[in-house]
């Protein structure tokens, strides 16, 4: 240990020349610079250790670079917490004067959240990273694709995306009639409690951050009162969805 070092090394050990046998000289200065160095070597042998040991501690855990007000972000966020799995958060602002760091460009040069790092393999798209995770990505994820809801879940996707740049039209002033034709639709496909029945899937992980933006804008309650008692028991009932609820938050564009 450093402590037992300190204690049996004297100024008196005499230095011995890297490049001759021949004892050095003795003087003063020489025995403080011989002190000095192995003192030096064994404070950087014991923080080069400490490294290591942090670095040994996240070797297979999932790494989930995010901000908290994207709804893409979102939607892999409650994805991963619905694993169970242990990740790393990292959060980073995307706009301001610092502006996105350079590890994160280097990581996703087309410099979107939210990215997933599992071991090297980097996914850098939400829809990818819901793909992923039920394939065994992280573990635990793939009981958010039961086999006998596959088709159900892949439908309720596919309709959420068709409906994002609908429902972007009507939150900025335009025809609203074309949103609660889809949002009725979905409406009457929710198997409650969840969107395909008891299970909790990467359907609901989906449709979750954005569905609740519209409730917020529009009141589904009186039109969609299915979406509005799905939207209450994910909120009350699993913190998966509840812990990325933001006061703040964004919309999609």
């Amino acid at each position: 240990s450093l402590q037992n070092f300190l204690a049996n090394t004297s100024l008196s050990t005499p230095v011995r020349s890297i490049t001759s046998q021949t004892p050095a000289v003795r003087s003063p200065k020489m025995k403080t610079f011989a002190f000095i160095t192995n003192l030096s070597f064994i404070i950087l042998s014991n923080s080069l250790f400490h490294t290591s040991v942090i670095s040994m501690s996240n070797v297979g855990k999932p790494r989930f670079v995010t901000n908290r007000m994207c709804p893409y972000a979102q939607k892999a966020w409650i994805a991963l917490e619905l694993t169970g799995a242990k990740y790393d958060f990292k959060e980073i602002s995307l706009y301001g004067p610092n502006g996105k760091p350079n590890w994160f460009w280097e990581m996703n040069p087309q410099g979107t959240v939210p990215v997933l790092d599992c071991d090297g393999v980097v996914c850098a798209d939400s829809d990818l990273i819901l793909d992923r995770i039920p394939q065994g990505l992280v573990s635990g994820g793939e009981k958010l694709l039961p086999c006998s809801m596959k088709e159900n879940i892949t439908s309720w996707r596919r309709g959420i995306n068709e409906m994002l740049p609908i429902g972007k039209n009507a939150v900025l002033g335009g025809d609203k009639t074309k949103l609660f034709q889809k949002l009725m639709q979905m409406d009457a496909m929710v198997n409650a409690p969840y969107l395909c029945g008891n299970e909790v899937t990467i359907a609901d992980c989906h449709a979750f951050p954005f569905v609740w933006r519209l409730n917020t804008e529009f009141d589904l309650d009186k039109t969609c009162p299915n979406l509005q008692k799905w939207l209450d028991y994910c909120e009350e009932n699993n913190a998966a969805f509840s812990k990325t609820i933001q006061s703040s938050w964004w919309w999609w564009w």
